[in-house]
């Protein structure tokens, strides 16, 4: 009886740990590789209708779900926290304007968001007008701060005159275009933008660099369970002084450094948040570098790139 009593609790034994390895297997499985339905996600952004951020919606969720457009970045994210959005589509680096200040301030202030996914869009900027506007009777252009500053350089041969007002998305600058019904003013804006609100485009291609890309974050109020990924994003927040040690132990773990953005602490000068985001970065690889590392730090999330 009793070698019977013992054989049952050996297979009894054997039995939990399978089940348990199962469950492991599986929760790896669904935090690492199972593919997510976006179906019925809702996604807030930068609108009105027709922005990039609208088309990198549409990139990195693959037309799935339904797409928000708010009047500003802060209110898409202010959407996701309120629980009226699923996730919230931000930009935050583009090849000629550089990071997007006040929305790298805004992820980095928000200490409840994570980012769960990012998508990198090539960018070409036009010129929009009313249909059978002559150029040279322009007089204002409307866009985005970073769509005035990727169209810079056109401006300054074929417009020089005209008078240049930041809003607050490309396609605003389109929109307000349209409703104004003026043939003398304009925006830079996209191609899809033209078609939404019933443009020509005037002149094409006309950012300064034709590798023109931005980069876009996808953030989520959900406490990140992926522990690998294309990426891995965190805040680290210390004196500038305290950097060099900081790069260093990023190449001792054969991290590749994507991006890198400071902003100030505002606590005392010297002391920055430095917004990192990392290739060939895990989960037990931050870890490992918070460890070593004098500053405080943040976990964004580690997620794929589409």
């Amino acid at each position: 009886m009793k070698q019977k009593a013992l054989i049952m609790g050996l297979l009894g034994c054997l039995l939990l740990a399978g089940c348990q390895g199962a469950a492991s297997d599986k929760e790896a499985s669904e935090t690492d590789t199972d593919p997510i339905s976006y179906t019925d996600a809702v996604v807030s952004y930068l609108g009105p209708e027709g922005t990039y951020t609208q088309e990198a919606c549409d990139r990195f969720f693959g037309g799935e779900g339904t797409y928000v457009p708010y009047a500003t970045v802060a209110d898409a994210v202010n959407a996701l926290q309120d629980g009226k959005s699923d996730y919230a589509v931000i930009p935050q680096e583009n090849t000629i304007g550089g990071p997007v200040i006040d929305y790298v301030d805004l992820l980095i202030s928000e200490e409840d968001v994570f980012v769960c996914g990012e998508t990198e869009l090539p960018i070409t900027q036009n010129l929009l007008t009313l249909p059978g506007a002559p150029l040279d009777q322009i007089k204002t252009v409307y866009s985005h701060k970073q769509g005035i500053a990727q169209g810079k350089d056109w401006l300054e041969k074929n417009l020089p005159d005209a008078e240049v007002i930041e809003v607050s998305s490309t396609a605003e600058g389109a929109r307000m275009v349209s409703e104004a019904q003026n043939p003398s003013l304009a925006a830079i804006a996209s191609a899809s933008s033209a078609k939404v609100y019933g443009l020509q485009i005037a002149a094409e291609s006309i950012q300064n660099s034709d590798a023109n890309k931005t980069r876009f974050y996808v953030l989520t109020m959900n406490e990140p369970k992926q522990k690998t990924g294309d990426r891995a994003a965190f805040i680290a927040s210390g004196k500038a002084s305290d950097l060099p040690s900081l790069m260093s132990e990023i190449d001792k773990l054969h991290l590749s450094l994507v991006t890198i953005h400071a902003r100030p602490l505002k606590t005392e000068l010297g002391q920055y948040c430095y917004l990192i985001e990392c290739a060939q970065c895990t989960y037990d690889a931050y870890e490992k570098l918070k460890s070593n590392s004098p500053f405080s730090f943040r976990y964004l999330g580690c997620f794929d790139v589409r």
